[in-house]
């Protein structure tokens, strides 16, 4: 007897817990879904290049903690847009458009930092924005090709999570 009085309070206070979660506002499934795919690429460049830069610090750890390389962003500049000049005989509306970052940056577990900058020339496309090359530079270092390293990674990641249709509903 006093099993089943416990196994009906049991039951009834497993009732009440359920009717109580039932009652908070708890994002469901669809909720995060249609969160997830609203997105928005957003319509000028300049934004574009802001939008980016917010994101990227995030897009570039996951991408460091994918590719198991010890280093974390710590933050992203605003976005520099002013060209730098790479050819004088070609038309301007056939070069890409160019986004100067700072990034500061630490080895993960470390407190030094270093600064990095990048410079990340995009292209419109049908499909969207992308990455046509990115270059990095250390210090007084001459610039690098980074096109195919992480940040181009990250940036490639975040140029079609938001301006590719294909991944939008």
């Amino acid at each position: 007897m006093l099993k089943i009085l416990t196994n009906q309070r049991l039951i009834s206070t497993k009732i009440a817990i359920a009717i109580a979660l039932s009652a908070l506002s708890i994002p469901n499934a669809t909720n995060a879904e249609g969160y997830i795919n609203k997105r928005v690429c957003p319509a000028d460049f300049p934004s574009l290049s802001k939008a980016l830069a917010k994101d990227l610090p995030d897009y570039l750890n996951r991408v460091y903690s994918r590719l198991r390389i010890k280093r974390e962003v710590m933050t992203i500049s605003q976005p520099e847009l002013e060209p730098l000049p790479l050819s004088p005989d070609q038309a301007r509306d056939r070069l890409p458009e160019q986004i100067f970052l700072s990034v500061l940056e630490r080895q993960t577990g470390k407190v030094e930092t270093s600064q990095r900058a990048y410079w990340l020339f995009v292209v419109p496309t049908s499909k969207g924005w992308r990455l046509d090359m990115a270059f990095m530079r250390i210090g007084q270092a001459p610039p690098v090709d980074v096109s195919d390293a992480a940040i181009a990674d990250a940036a490639n990641k975040w140029l079609r999570d938001y301006c590719d249709p294909r991944y939008r509903l």
